[in-house]
């Protein structure tokens, strides 16, 4: 199954896509920016709102990736606590001759992709590139903008290790929006069949991004709580 585009996602996290402009200002006009935001209790409000419609879907809807075999023991989804300041701006650094190479996905399966270019972010460890992609095949040639990434949580055994996925938002003018409150797992991380693309070891950042969602579904600890009752 394809997993480039989650209708949950698009449908939860959309609308906190456009809310305000830059914020502060750097030498590096290309190093992201916190974007500015003039409400933040409220920015904050729908985040956390938009979180419990989200829980909703995953346990009741029939297209929940959660499968129904699970749910009655699933703990829910787990996110970090909302950092208004990791919600950036940033232009998008384009290569003229970005690699092309296959990308591997859960599944095992290869997926050909070229990197376009990259964000250049500094989350507290420096300033990083977050390489971005382009699926090449026909079946993802409406995939805009292809962003996953790992970082030091997931060396931490706090996000899922295959990496968590950011959407990004066009501004207009080349620059993007990329809330890190809204990174969001790969349907694989819940226990069921899915065929999702692995974070590429490029994409990893040595910041620890303690925002968005954390937690994955771990069948080997249901075995261990079985095995000790």
């Amino acid at each position: 199954m394809n997993l480039l585009h989650q209708a949950p996602t698009a449908l939860f996290f959309g609308t906190l896509l456009g809310l305000g402009s830059l914020g502060c200002q750097s030498s590096n006009p290309d190093l992201a920016q916190v974007a500015k935001i003039e409400d933040r209790a409220a920015y904050i409000s729908r985040i956390e709102a938009d979180r419990r419609e989200r829980e909703t879907f995953f346990r009741n809807s029939e297209q929940s990736p959660v499968p129904a075999e699970i749910r009655p023991t699933w703990s829910g989804l787990e996110f970090y606590p909302v950092d208004p300041n990791l919600r950036l701006e940033a232009p998008l650094v384009r290569k003229t001759t970005g690699r092309e190479f296959a990308m591997a996905t859960s599944t095992g399966e290869q997926r050909p992709c070229r990197e376009i270019g990259y964000f250049l972010v500094d989350l507290g460890a420096g300033e990083e590139q977050l390489p971005v992609y382009e699926f090449l095949n026909e079946e993802d040639a409406d995939a805009d903008l292809f962003l996953p990434f790992t970082d030091a949580t997931t060396d931490d055994e706090e996000t899922y290790p295959a990496g968590r996925y950011l959407n990004v938002a066009s501004l207009g003018r080349g620059r993007y929006l990329l809330d890190f409150n809204l990174a969001y797992n790969p349907y694989c991380a819940y226990g069921g069949a899915w065929d999702c693309p692995v974070a590429p070891p490029e994409n990893h950042l040595e910041a620890a991004v303690r925002v968005g969602e954390k937690g994955w579904y771990r069948e080997s600890e249901e075995e261990v709580g079985s095995s000790s009752d």
